[in-house]
């Protein structure tokens, strides 16, 4: 018998399993995207699209800039406004990344890492990212240069392809087909009205334990995981075997390091 679907994305169980586990490799990223977009600190308004929870919103914070972090999951908003109630200048809210429902030239920087990309109507999501921008204001734009994306969720496509070579792999969504290749990221950022677009491709690191502690660390966020989590518990030993299995030849004195290319875009709005 199948086990049930995977529980909500949208729930605070979620946004601590994804804070314990995925943030660490959205941190590097998030920190790539403020150094080359520079000048965020005190008096910097700063938009984060898709903020998850708060792996770019936090540093920004610290920073003194305005912070706007706004998410679709009210989980990843409870948890987040908790991180950034020190900060009077910064706030968390529930909204969705394709109709902002800010004013026009509102924020001097808006930032969306890996979020844009798996929006439904990711052109839409751009073009409120850089309306709401005022002019000379920057955007930052970033995502996966290969599915699944990086750190354990690889992991765990390497091990279900391990376990069923015949299934396939979920459909990449649109914006990530477009946005994750450079060439394709600079034109639709040029599209969407910003200049002097630079993009990069650049490495993201995930590290954590390995052997039977990597399993208990990642017990959680597996539950949440589509494909995983549709599995009886016969089929989820096997591909708990599999991963063992895909860390250990990884595994170095007991750590494993995942490294991950991602997509990084910069521009300015006219």
């Amino acid at each position: 018998m199948a086990s049930p679907p995977p529980p909500s994305h949208m729930g605070s169980a979620f946004a601590r399993a994804y804070e314990k586990t995925a943030t660490r490799i959205m941190g590097p990223i998030s920190f790539a995207a403020l150094e080359r977009v520079g000048s965020v600190g005190r008096g910097v308004r700063v938009l984060d699209i898709g903020a998850g929870t708060g792996a770019l919103s936090m540093p920004a914070a610290y920073s003194g800039a305005a912070v706007m972090a706004i998410d679709i999951a009210p989980g990843m908003v409870e948890l987040l406004s908790d991180r950034l109630a020190p900060f009077p200048d910064a706030t968390a809210r529930i909204m969705d990344g394709q109709a902002l429902t800010f004013n026009d030239g509102e924020f001097d920087a808006a930032f969306s890492i890996a979020g844009v990309s798996i929006f439904q109507d990711w052109r839409r999501s751009l073009s409120e990212q850089v309306r709401v921008l005022r002019s000379g204001g920057k955007a930052a734009l970033a995502t996966w240069r290969t599915m699944p994306g990086g750190g354990p969720f690889v992991i765990m496509a390497q091990a279900m392809r391990a376990v069923f070579p015949d299934r396939l792999p979920p459909h990449a969504p649109d914006g990530f087909l477009t946005l994750s290749e450079p060439a394709r990221m600079a034109k639709a950022m040029e599209d969407a009205g910003l200049l002097n677009v630079e993009v990069d491709v650049i490495e993201a690191e995930w590290t954590g334990p390995a052997g039977t502690a990597y399993l208990d660390e990642l017990r959680d966020l597996h539950s949440y995981m589509p494909a995983y989590a549709a599995l009886d518990a016969h089929g989820r030993d096997r591909v708990d075997e599999a991963i063992l299995a895909t860390i250990d030849r990884q595994a170095i004195d007991g750590r494993v390091v995942m490294k991950t290319a991602v997509v990084l875009g910069i521009g300015t709005k006219a």
